[in-house]
């Protein structure tokens, strides 16, 4: 697959369950917060995959989000610069 870490911060749905796992390099799971840490293999850059939908039966859709330097989604980043 592909390397679109550059230009892509967020996925959704079956996107993002399939870049993670084609893709991406698992560094972490975190079994209380139903979230998984990826890294880049080609770029180093981290993603972060959970569930936001924790009412939905199994958490509904998951969601990948790239992270900054900082551990902070860069989504939150891209709309609030004062973050």
């Amino acid at each position: 697959m592909k390397c679109a870490c550059a230009t892509l911060y967020r996925l959704d749905d079956a996107e993002a369950r399939h870049y993670a796992t084609e893709h991406l390099q698992r560094l972490a799971v975190d079994n209380e917060t139903w979230s998984v840490t990826y890294e880049c293999p080609g770029t180093g850059r981290k993603w972060l995959l959970d569930y936001p939908h924790s009412e939905y039966h199994g958490g509904g859709p998951p969601r990948l989000r790239q992270l900054d330097f900082d551990g902070t989604p860069l989504e939150v980043v891209l709309k609030d610069p004062d973050l």
